[in-house]
């Protein structure tokens, strides 16, 4: 890993702890300790390598070594190769490489049986992404990212990458009402994880 990336996955750890405080907005006005998220996630945009995608698929083609060693019980070898996986996303600058890892990590978390492990990575997989989602004006990739974090139980972010789409999606009748339909979908406390 070469150190642009440690230094990112550093930052990445670093920043998520000030992030796990989570938001919340109230008729689009943040209130409470949670306000300082979005600073965060502005501070740590900064780390997130920025540019044209230049996506050529290595991450893709490590994920799939990923699930080959998952399916062989070899959760140790997994995680080296995830890390390549991680790195290739990074370099990718696709928002969705970056769901994809995160969720990969998830499944590693799981077949090794520490998913609460698991989370820190993941996470900040996903907060990449919808870093990455708002650079790219995708609504798809806000409430996608809202959709993984919605996985890790954390609703504060999920209303973090909800005022994103939203944003994102002005303008657009068709996008705001998909942000609408998942602000409903994911209103009800049963349908956040650990929630």
């Amino acid at each position: 890993m070469t150190l642009k990336r440690h230094v990112v996955v550093v930052a990445g750890l670093l920043g998520l702890c000030a992030i796990a405080i989570g938001i919340v907005t109230h008729g689009g006005r943040l209130i409470g300790a949670r306000a300082g998220v979005p600073g965060e996630i502005e501070r740590r945009e900064t780390v997130v390598p920025a540019g044209q995608s230049q996506d050529d698929g290595v991450w893709t083609a490590h994920l799939r070594v990923v699930e080959t060693e998952l399916a062989r019980g070899h959760v140790d070898v997994a995680v080296r190769v995830w890390h390549d996986a991680y790195g290739a996303a990074l370099d990718s600058r696709r928002w969705e490489s970056m769901i994809a890892v995160g969720d990969a990590f998830m499944r590693i978390g799981h077949a090794a049986g520490t998913p609460g492990g698991a989370r820190m990575n993941a996470r900040d997989a996903y907060l990449i992404a919808l870093i990455r989602a708002r650079r790219d004006r995708s609504v798809d990739g806000a409430l996608r990212s809202a959709d993984a974090f919605r996985g890790l139980g954390d609703r504060a972010i999920v209303e973090q990458c909800l005022y994103v789409a939203a944003q994102l999606a002005a303008g657009n009748d068709h996008a705001q009402q998909r942000v609408r339909e998942a602000r409903e979908r994911w209103a009800a406390p049963s349908t956040i994880a650990g929630s």
